[in-house]
């Protein structure tokens, strides 16, 4: 049975390991329960899975409403994979069994007791042998005498048995009784856990709508998807498949249409057409009912059949899709008459948007006052950074045959403001032929690169922003902003010297007014707001090209910006500043920037720029042991990626939480995530981006020793960022990891020529950063050609350079070099000394990944502790284990992996002489002390 991908669900899984743990100490059982579509059997699914990762046998059976009456139908899906030890069974045993199942006639003495009996002798022996889980899905459709034998058989089954079962609680889109349903439990009914599934979240609806309609669907159908489907997988994805090839989300799929018909049906029809006027309304008040019916008294009827109900002067559907159906239900002729109606009744500015939208859905065609209304409607939305709604609004427009390209540009303007990249492509493609005025033309071509940037297709992107560039000229505003767009594309794709040509001359020295004046007539004048974008732009440019952080420039550029320029945050002044910063090793000086830009992004409503500011937020968070402010940022970058079309956004958040899991020590996931983010981002034509998570992922192998595997992932990747003109290794912060791991993979020539490359840099730039990474790197060189002296010298040097309170991190990294090379010379007091001091500054950053090589190396240092021979890593692993913690338990309270807490206990099992946890506990007890003399 293959498992889908599992959406918002973490809670449930965490409950399925909490039951295989559970298991491992006696028979557990786990009951999932909720409506219909849910997502029961999807974690149903993923349960069995992950119990056939951990070795569980799986005894599962997932009955239909059909099988309920068919005898036995249950049992023999649970039984099947143990149909070979049926023979095994006492004779009785085996006759009643194989009655039962249908493979032979019944015999004398049969009955549901002997075939509970055999089910449990069955059941009884495989868990002896080893785990076993016990599944079942939709319970309710169980046969009830298979449901009998399965719950006789595991109630008197002891050893390492686990119970899942997943039952639905109504049948009802909402507002329905529940159901109750029987569970199977274990003998002791304290080790059953009930978890009702919640509603998914709007962020995860999403996703599993995109998961079903890839990245199609429209951001306002979308929006009314996630509505429509309150919360419910099952219905989001027949609504992403009946909408995805649809202008707009319109109608209701056959099977959610027959889900609420019957309900609708037996409504009186002056119920169902108040229903309708309330469908129609975003707001629907009981005074707007009342102008358009008189009163509301019809409203009891839906009150009663739990369609409906009034509360604090509104009507509301029990359930949204209940509106989508009485819609779907009204022929057109009849929803255009209504919406008409409750135009004429809507007045005031506040109803100014309700107006047009009533006008847009009873309009047959581009009427003028229709459209008036909507662009007025629209310019409202926009000054208030309400962005969908203008893009709606304007999406009506365009429905009702308004498509000027004037019109189709601004329709794709708005959507890039919301996020539908294809949706703005489409648009300004459609407008490009009739545009004739360059700076139009040049508009519709930004928006262009804008959008295929966001949807990967690069080169496409750096066409057609190259087109405009030249176009732009006539206005300093539109080429500034083609260019930093261009810039970024170029950066993006690994062409740092060609971004560096495109920068146009500025001297940071003269002011705006200044420049204007010694410019030639024909050219625009140039604010201070622009000025500071193209001054930001040159110092990370700049910066990555090796020519060192500019400071001067930066203090120009931040001094210049202006908060009330509308542009992309990824060209503020603040955002390229806080990017050098964080690339020249100054991640304290980058956060305030960093939180300052994300509160302008909110404030302004351009959430759509978050993704970058986030994503450096979590770098230069993790680097100052900021973990907690990292988690965050990451979780909404990963948050603002559901919601995006478009692979970018969601490779940068895989690439954030790669480093969130490679620092706080999740070895595994942060591997398997950096893994399938560098294949991702090679595959989308931007493989020197894959750097970034494969820095990631190169820590984690270093860390484990791995440096052969270290030197393949990085050393044409260092080649692909030199080839690109990246000059400074700040962007990856991939230089530690490749130099130490040639050095100890024995290649210390190419060690030292990468070294060699930097040093010009280094000198240039005058960082502390890089001269120590330098130093650290060059110390590796030398310990590994046997040059102890020298190889002590440069780590003295490094950690002087490391002296700032931000590079906690890099001063850790390098007592962990200082440790181990002392060891390896048996300056055994020294290595502990310098390892202790490393687990110091890693732990106050919260480095759990080279924290825990520290603490090797302390342990390695110190030696074996007298009468356990454990280490101390290996100590503290068995007093958890002796406890009675999981070994997932143990992993997480140490921040290791399951499978590094089985590693150090299998030393610690061999050094103590025993084979079971049992044991393991006798021997990690205290020793009784004296008898207390008072009480003797």
């Amino acid at each position: 049975m293959g498992s889908p991908r599992v959406v918002g669900r973490s809670e449930a899984l965490v409950a399925v390991d909490d039951l295989l743990g559970a298991a491992e100490e006696g028979p557990a059982a786990l009951a999932l329960s909720g409506p219909p579509g849910i997502g029961k059997t999807t974690v149903w699914l993923a349960a069995l899975d992950r119990a056939r990762e951990r070795g569980v046998l799986v005894l599962a059976s997932r009955p239909v409403p059909a099988e309920v009456r068919l005898e036995y139908s249950g049992l023999r899906e649970v039984l099947d994979p143990l149909s070979d030890a049926v023979g095994t069974l006492p004779l009785p045993q085996q006759r009643a069994l194989r009655a039962a199942l249908g493979v032979e006639p019944s015999g004398p003495g049969g009955g549901p007791q002997l075939v509970a009996a055999a089910a449990g002798t069955l059941l009884r022996d495989a868990a002896a042998r080893g785990p076993v889980l016990v599944a079942v899905d939709d319970l309710q459709w169980l046969d009830p005498s298979s449901r009998q034998a399965i719950a006789s058989a595991c109630r008197r089954t002891p050893g390492r048995l686990a119970i899942l079962t997943s039952a639905r609680t109504s049948d009802a889109p909402a507002g329905g009784e529940d159901v109750p349903v029987a569970v199977i439990e274990p003998a002791d009914p304290r080790r059953l856990a009930h978890l009702p599934l919640a509603p998914l979240t709007p962020a995860d609806v999403t996703a599993v709508a995109r998961d079903v309609a890839g990245r199609t669907l429209a951001a306002t159908t979308m929006e009314r998807l996630v509505e429509a489907a309150d919360g419910n997988p099952l219905f989001a994805v027949q609504l992403a498949e009946h909408w995805r090839s649809r202008p707009a989300p319109d109608g209701l799929p056959a099977s959610l249409r027959a889900l609420v018909a019957e309900r609708l049906s037996a409504l009186p029809h002056a119920t169902r057409d108040l229903l309708l006027t309330a469908a129609c309304l975003a707001d629907a008040r009981a005074d707007a009912l009342a102008a358009v019916h008189g009163d509301v008294e019809a409203v009891a009827a839906a009150e009663d059949a739990g369609v409906a109900r009034v509360a604090d002067g509104r009507l509301r559907f029990a359930h949204p899709l209940f509106a989508l159906g009485v819609l779907d239900a009204a022929p057109p002729t009849r929803r255009r008459e209504r919406h008409r109606r409750l135009a004429e009744i809507a007045g005031g500015a506040a109803d100014d948007e309700a107006r047009a939208r009533h006008l847009a859905y009873a309009a047959a065609g581009p009427e003028p006052a229709t459209l008036d209304a909507l662009d007025a409607a629209a310019d409202a939305a926009r000054s208030r950074g309400a962005t969908s709604v203008a893009a709606e609004l304007g999406e009506l427009a365009l429905g009702l045959g308004a498509r000027s390209p004037q019109r189709l540009l601004q329709a794709a303007a708005d959507r890039l403001g919301t996020d539908a990249y294809g949706r703005a492509l489409e648009l300004a493609s459609e407008a490009l032929p009739a545009l004739t005025a360059p700076l139009e033309r040049a508009g519709a071509l930004a928006t262009v690169g804008q959008a295929r940037f966001r949807l990967g297709d690069i080169e496409g992107a750096v066409s057609a922003l190259r087109a405009a560039l030249p176009l732009a000229v006539g206005d300093a505003d539109l080429h500034v902003s083609v260019f930093g767009d261009l810039a970024t594309c170029l950066l993006n794709s690994g062409r740092l010297e060609a971004a560096r040509a495109e920068l146009p001359a500025v001297d940071p020295a003269r002011s705006p007014a200044t420049a204007a004046a010694t410019a030639p007539s024909t050219a625009p004048a140039m604010d201070d707001g622009a000025l500071a974008e193209l001054l930001g732009a040159r110092v990370v440019i700049d910066q990555l090209a090796g020519h060192g952080y500019h400071d001067r420039i930066a203090r120009r550029a931040l001094a210049l910006e202006s908060a009330d320029r509308v542009t992309p945050a990824i060209r503020w002044p603040t955002v390229n500043v806080a990017s050098a910063l964080l690339f020249s090793g100054r991640p304290g000086e980058a956060l305030p920037l960093l939180a300052a830009a994300e509160r302008r992004c909110v404030d302004r409503g351009q959430e759509t720029d978050l993704w970058f500011v986030q994503f450096s937020t979590v770098r230069a968070a993790l680097l100052v042991g900021a973990v907690e402010t990292a988690a965050e940022a990451a979780g909404r970058l990963d948050e603002r990626a559901r919601r995006t079309e478009g692979p970018v956004l969601d490779l940068m958040a895989r690439t954030a939480e790669a480093h969130l899991l490679a620092w706080t020590g999740r070895t595994d996931a942060a591997a398997a995530t950096a893994r399938r983010a560098v294949e991702r981002f090679e595959a989308l034509g931007a493989a020197h981006v894959a750097a970034l998570p494969a820095a990631a992922l190169a820590s984690v192998l270093l860390a484990a020793g791995d440096a052969p595997s270290v030197v393949t992932l990085l050393r044409p990747l260092e080649r692909l960022l030199t080839a690109a003109g990246y000059r400074h290794p700040g962007f990856p912060h991939h230089l530690s990891e490749l130099v130490e791991a040639l050095a100890t993979a024995g290649e210390t020539v190419e060690a030292a020529a990468v070294l060699d490359g930097y040093e010009q840099v280094a000198a240039r730039a005058g960082e502390a950063w890089l001269r120590g990474v330098l130093a650290r790197g060059r110390s590796a060189v030398s310990a590994a050609t046997g040059d102890v002296t020298t190889a002590r010298h440069y780590l003295e040097r490094a950690l002087s350079c490391f002296a700032a309170p931000d590079l906690g991190a890099e001063r850790g990294r390098t007592l962990v070099s200082l440790a181990r090379l002392e060891r390896h010379g048996r300056r055994r007091a020294s290595a502990a000394a310098a390892a202790r001091r490393a687990v110091a500054e890693l732990d106050a950053v919260g480095c759990a990944l080279w924290c825990r090589v520290a603490q090797d190396e302390v342990d390695r240092s110190s030696g074996p502790r007298s009468g356990t021979a454990l280490t101390a890593m290996e100590e503290r692993v068995c007093t958890l284990a002796a406890r009675g913690l999981t070994n997932r338990d143990v992993a997480y309270a140490l921040t290791m992996s399951p499978k590094t807490v089985e590693a150090h206990l299998a030393r610690a099992y061999a050094k103590l002489g025993i084979r079971s946890r049992a044991e393991l506990g006798a021997r990690m007890s205290p020793a009784p002390g004296p008898p207390d003399k008072d009480n003797t």
